[in-house]
């Protein structure tokens, strides 16, 4: 059974006070007495009265307020009966880059509303980075954040940008730390695109819908060039659109079109299969690539569409749901639909819609939803690692089959904008994870 308790501070010298709910009274087999709180990992004892109003009440003294890391002033908990305990909670870190004693600009807005859900719906929230002296972190009051003590996290939501600081030492350190301490920590690391592709094609449900997809390589390049008309080259590392180089076989010539230089540059142009790939040489260097299959997919105005569906883990590995999802058209000239570069967001049902009427589109858009959920269980089974949140990206072609163009450990948080009452959707979904691995603690409840 599961309540909120709000402490108070009648005299910060005396401690804080807070009304135990009747709905959990019942589970702590109390009167009047003692009491063991427990929150971010720390334990303290409260005296249970019974005050003027027939009200039971415990009583936190200054001391025991104090260590426990309670914040102050004093914010909304969530609590449940644990082992003949009040457990308080849930404390969320998210592990990213700071600027000063703030997160960074990418992440902020992101923080900022997970702050004010957890202040409305009980819990606590602080930021830390991979310099973070160990029981520091930001908070968010009074419209700035600023560095303190905190407790220990229940749980840490890994939001580091950097595939090169996920690979450093200090990560290595964070990370160990948290799993001595039994921390729930997830996403656990980014995936390379051929991970991914290699996890989604040992799916049979999913491999019919999975363009052709290989590691780039001169000898597999001349291959494909022969038997694709279009192809993508993207780096194995790669996100938000960076780096990829389209290929177009076109009147015997070979268009390669690519973000990799200045804007409005003309497509570069090799006469053959040869030509081709010693110019790809020079654009990829010594970077892993992939080869992929292009689809010929949706187009308003002669600008691909393809759609981006954000999917959350709500509780055990196969326990998945869409939180939000979105169309994304690409800017005029552009040969990837990515709003980093560019690209234009819109509602996914009038689009598909429009192509293919109420009812053929219905089904398509069905379809999609069924891929993005099955890629997600896929990728959760066979990541190695905690995951709970994917960024799944699927192209629909002219014929209305669905296709998986690739699935994003970190999706972009710019991508979906706030909703009516000023929380997004990820936000939300990222709270109700975050609630369930709290009060299923101890249990085999994550990968």
């Amino acid at each position: 059974m599961a309540s909120t308790i709000a402490f108070r501070h009648d005299d910060e010298t005396k401690g804080a006070a807070a009304e135990i709910p009747r709905a959990l009274l019942s589970f702590l087999h109390i009167s009047n007495g003692e009491l063991t709180i427990r929150f971010g990992g720390k334990t303290a004892t409260a005296k249970v009265e019974t005050d003027a109003s027939g009200k039971t009440v415990m009583m936190l003294s200054a001391d025991g307020y104090k260590h426990l890391k309670l914040p102050v002033p004093p914010a909304r908990m969530r609590a449940f009966c644990r082992q003949g305990a009040l457990e308080l909670g849930p404390v969320i870190a998210v592990l990213t880059e700071l600027t000063g004693s703030a997160p960074s600009e990418n992440i902020r807005p992101f923080c900022e509303e997970l702050h004010n859900l957890l202040e409305k719906e009980g819990g606590y929230l602080f930021v830390e980075g991979l310099d973070s002296r160990a029981g520091t972190g930001c908070t968010f009051s009074d419209d700035r954040w600023k560095t303190r003590e905190v407790p220990e996290p229940d749980i840490v939501y890994n939001r580091i940008h950097s595939r090169l600081a996920e690979k450093s030492r200090q990560f290595e350190k964070k990370t160990a730390a948290y799993k001595e301490k039994g921390i729930d920590f997830f996403n656990a690391k980014y995936l390379t695109k051929m991970e991914v592709y290699e996890c989604l094609y040992a799916n049979r449900f999913l491999r019919p819908y999975l363009p052709e997809t290989c590691r780039y390589g001169p000898a597999c390049l001349a291959e494909k060039l022969e038997a694709s008309s279009v192809l993508y080259v993207k780096p194995e590392n790669g996100s938000q659109g960076r780096g990829i180089i389209r290929i177009e076989k076109k009147e015997g010539r070979f268009l390669l079109d690519h973000n990799t230089h200045k804007e409005n540059s003309l497509p570069e142009v090799a006469e053959n299969v040869e030509d081709t790939v010693k110019k790809m040489d020079q654009l990829t260097g010594n970077l892993p690539y992939i080869l992929q299959q292009g689809i010929p997919l949706l187009s308003a105005d002669g600008r691909q569409t393809d759609f981006r569906f954000l999917v959350w883990r709500t509780g055990a590995k196969n326990d998945w749901q869409i939180a939000s999802s979105l169309a994304r058209t690409a800017a005029d000239d552009a040969i990837v639909s990515n709003l980093s570069q560019g690209g234009l967001p819109a509602k996914p049902a009038p689009l598909i819609f429009h192509h293919f009427g109420k009812e053929k589109g219905r089904l398509a858009l069905e379809l999609m939803h069924e891929l993005a959920e099955a890629a997600a269980i896929t990728l959760c089974s066979a990541g190695n690692g905690h995951f709970a949140e994917f960024g799944i990206d699927i192209g629909v072609d002219r014929e209305g089959k669905p296709w998986v163009i690739e699935a994003n450990v970190k999706p972009s948080k710019a991508a979906f904008g706030v909703s009516r009452g000023g929380i997004r959707p990820s936000v939300k979904a990222l709270y109700r994870y975050g609630l369930f691995l709290w009060t299923e603690r101890g249990m085999e409840h994550a990968g």
